[in-house]
């Protein structure tokens, strides 16, 4: 197995989730026997992009407003 193929794997089984969480990406990476840094990976990949995302929005509501 290629060195991110577990990766891919954990990936591809998340986005079939109906919640992405950090539960989720737990059970990911115990079920596909991820690193602690790919682990962390998924984490910023999926948690810290939904906040990013949150935060423009709000930003974007402010400017519409003044």
């Amino acid at each position: 197995m290629s060195e991110h193929e577990s990766l891919r794997k954990a990936l591809h089984w998340l986005t079939g989730q109906p919640a992405i969480n950090k539960e989720s990406i737990a059970a990911a990476s115990r079920h596909f026997d991820l690193s602690p840094l790919d682990e962390q990976f998924l984490r910023d990949y999926f948690l810290n992009q939904r906040a990013e995302n949150v935060s423009k929005s709000m930003q974007s509501d402010d400017l519409e407003s003044n």
